[in-house]
């Protein structure tokens, strides 16, 4: 009975040492947490074309430029307002349709030979933050592709070229034709140190560049609250319409316009022939170390499941007072549309007017303006990453009348 004993003595003892031992390695085992990303997003600006500003030269449809990331050739994708950019930088243009845009990045860490892993980076207002929205199980090298904003493409898919290493064929489905979001590819990515994100001085990675999509994933320690920081490099795949307001000074004397809605569409050709309301894009990426775009090919196809294209809200105001125009500055607004041979549009601009008492004379009127592209600058086709700008005026009629109904519901006019 005590040679029993003393065997299940044994035992309990050796049971609670494989315990000991399984339980310790367990706990080192969690010491590391899985992938994390937080990410910083960075775009080109746009090709920008004055109004009678002379025509792009001929060649194939593509941004042709150029660019160091490491200059001022970009702006930060988040922070558009403050970006320490000259005066006809894009963020302008963003300031008055924040309430209509979308943060949101699509992303597919991709390995040669695994299938690739999808997320999203979701923008947290509360912080300033881009969070990946899943955590990553193996550790180690990953090529990044992805587009930025998730919610203007109904499906998405990747394909590697030879290799992800090599590139990758990104297959985006179902965009606008006419969209008030800058549709924008990835065309490099970097890991980095966060280098405060908190400021809009912040500088990429050293060794950020165009064509560059590889990205190292490391683990974090438990409880270290550190996650991974990767700068994402955009560039456009649609053209852009920027519509610069103003009020003539004399009629801003008597009365304020408010800007509530502007609604846009597109024709293939003068004579109002309808195009399809979605495409579907193609974008074939060929990675470099030589800091040259990766765009190699964009193809655009009308989506046969769409229907007629309709009116398209670029900018508005459902809540607010709209925007007041100006006589000193222009009010900027941006609309985005497939490029290519979409060079006629029509704009609708919804507007209240005001006596200078701020008593409401007029509500909800309407005003259409014709965009002719190829009229105002001599183009027939029009290239991803080109903003072509036009200038809109409030010109009444009979300022000298106060009767007149032009007084009170005034229309919007293009400037010579």
């Amino acid at each position: 009975m005590k040679e029993l004993l003393r065997h299940i003595t044994k035992l309990t003892g050796l049971i609670g040492l494989i315990c000991l031992t399984g339980c310790s390695d367990d706990s080192g085992q969690e010491k590391w947490e899985n992938v994390s990303f937080e990410a910083q997003p960075w775009a080109t600006g746009f090709e920008q074309k004055e109004d009678n500003g002379g025509a792009r030269p001929a060649g194939e449809m593509g941004v042709t430029r150029a660019w160091d990331p490491t200059s001022l050739g970009y702006y930060l994708y988040d922070n558009p307002d403050n970006a320490t950019i000259n005066d006809n930088a894009v963020y302008r243009l963003f300031a008055q349709q924040k309430n209509m845009f979308y943060k949101s990045i699509n992303v597919f860490f991709t390995r040669n030979g695994v299938d690739p892993l999808n997320g999203t980076f979701l923008y947290k207002t509360s912080d300033g933050t881009w969070r990946l929205n899943m955590e990553i199980e193996d550790a180690g090298n990953y090529y990044v592709y992805g587009y930025i904003p998730q919610e203007v493409v109904s499906s998405a898919a990747i394909s590697g070229n030879s290799s992800y290493s090599d590139g990758a064929v990104l297959q985006l489905n179902g965009i606008k034709t006419v969209t008030h979001s800058d549709v924008c590819v990835i065309v490099g990515a970097k890991d980095g140190p966060d280098e405060n994100t908190a400021t809009s001085s912040v500088t990429p990675h050293e060794s950020l560049a165009t064509g560059d999509f590889k990205v190292n994933a490391q683990r974090a320690q438990i409880g270290s609250g550190s996650s991974n920081y990767i700068y994402l490099l955009f560039d456009h795949l649609y053209s852009a319409l920027a519509f610069n307001f103003t009020i003539d000074n004399t009629y801003a004397a008597l009365r304020t316009i408010r800007v509530r809605k502007l609604e846009l569409i597109g024709y293939a050709n003068a004579d109002g022939t309808f195009i399809k309301a979605k495409y579907n894009v193609e974008v074939k990426l060929k990675g470099n170390t030589t800091g040259a775009s990766p765009i190699k090919e964009v193809t655009f196809t009308p989506d046969p499941t769409s229907g007629n294209l309709a009116f398209e809200p670029i900018y508005e105001d459902k809540d607010g007072d709209g925007v007041a125009l100006n006589p000193n500055t222009t009010t900027a607004f941006m609309g985005c549309f497939v490029p290519g041979q979409n060079t006629y549009f029509k704009l609708r601009t919804t507007y209240d007017v005001y006596d200078k008492q701020e008593n409401l004379i007029r509500y909800g009127c309407e005003a259409e303006n014709i965009i002719d592209l190829y009229s105002k600058f001599n183009t027939q086709n029009t290239f991803r990453g080109q903003m072509l700008k036009v200038t809109l005026k409030v010109i009444p009629t009979y300022l000298y009348v106060l009767s007149e109904p032009d007084m009170d519901n005034p229309t919007l006019k293009l400037t010579p």
